[in-house]
């Protein structure tokens, strides 16, 4: 749910940029409270998988694709505050870059799929938890639940945006309502599947990943033993350990950008069916601000015909964007990373 510049008024644009600021700013507040030396660069993984997952669209069994938001997944791993600034990062590359999404509608679309599927996808986790249980079973289901609550949940708001951005007379706002609700239900299923696989096997895997208690679990789970059974620290296996997950995740991430993302579903996503079938694109719309690329597929390659190539090397770039991006967060966060040895000795 990418929204284009034109298709919310600017008042609107002006009030869910100021949301989604205030909601990145604390959530900024937030992470430096427990950032690590392996905070940030497992915040870079999981922006760089969900960038790679959103270039990946899916049919809904209708001339509509969707495609992974992954709000969601990115709290469940890394936290709701890390989560929100990742699905931020992710945002910004993609329209920095592809033109995806428009620079005055920024606000709003941080605000659908990084506030509303980091933190309100996180609250809905873990209340199911609350009655399913912190289990396996538990976790996998409240994620799977929060992540088709926070598709809807971005959609119904975009409604209420919508109607506040237009008048009565220009759009029959039931039929935009029900083409909006109908779509994004399906496409929530696909959110659901993949969230609840992703986390599966996360869980199966390196269950200490999963966030939980206001920390990373990989903090307490991997530092539980201070020292191994001959009294050596167990720092260098912690630091090993992190960093064959944090290669895993992204190569993982390069392979979906590199070798899925061309193979992506040609339909138009959820939006901008609606938009089309009540042809909204008719209107004068106010043009985006464009990034450094129009598109995926503008990207220069050798031949022009190399438009397959030409998605993979996007999808490339992006994702080790969103990724080094994050580490130059990590620099700029006041007080730097605390390091291992402290966390882990307590010294």
């Amino acid at each position: 749910m990418h929204i284009q510049d034109g298709v919310l008024s600017p008042i609107v644009c002006v009030a869910t940029g100021a949301l989604s600021l205030s909601a990145v700013t604390y959530s900024l507040h937030r992470l430096k409270e427990s950032v690590g030396d392996r905070t940030i660069p497992l915040t870079g993984m999981m922006a760089a998988l969900v960038f790679a997952g959103q270039m990946v669209n899916f049919p809904i069994g209708a001339p509509v694709s969707g495609h992974l938001l992954g709000g969601v997944l990115a709290a469940t791993v890394i936290g709701p505050w890390a989560g929100c600034i990742a699905m931020t990062l992710v945002l910004f590359v993609q329209w920095a870059l592809f033109s995806d999404g428009g620079l005055f509608a920024f606000g709003a679309n941080v605000l659908h799929m990084a506030v509303i599927g980091a933190w309100g996808g996180h609250a809905v986790r873990v209340l199911v938890q609350r009655f399913v249980g912190d289990g396996h079973r538990g976790i996998v289901t409240g994620s799977i639940i929060a992540a088709w609550s926070s598709v809807m949940a971005a959609a119904a708001l975009f409604c209420l945006e919508f109607r506040v951005s237009w008048h009565a007379s220009e759009i029959d706002f039931s039929k935009f309502f029900a083409w909006m609700v109908s779509f994004h239900s399906l496409i929530g299923v696909g959110e659901a599947l993949i969230t609840g696989v992703a986390i599966s096997f996360v869980l199966k895997q390196r269950p200490e990943l999963i966030w939980k208690m206001g920390t990373l679990a990989s903090l307490s789970s991997l530092n539980s033993h201070k020292q191994t059974a001959t009294g050596k620290s167990a720092r260098p296996t912690v630091v090993v350990s992190i960093t064959r997950t944090l290669a895993a995740g992204l190569i993982i991430a390069l392979a979906i950008a590199a070798f899925l993302s061309p193979f992506a579903s040609s339909f138009d996503d959820g939006l901008e069916a609606v938009l089309s079938k009540l042809n909204i694109a008719e209107f004068n719309l106010t043009p985006s601000v464009p990034g450094l690329f129009e598109d995926y597929d503008n990207v220069p390659v050798p031949i022009a015909s190399w438009q397959t190539i030409a998605v993979s090397i996007a999808g490339i770039g992006g994702t080790l964007a969103v990724f080094g991006l994050a580490l130059l967060l990590g620099k700029a966060l006041p007080n730097g990373t605390v390091t291992l040895t402290s966390e882990a000795t307590g010294e």
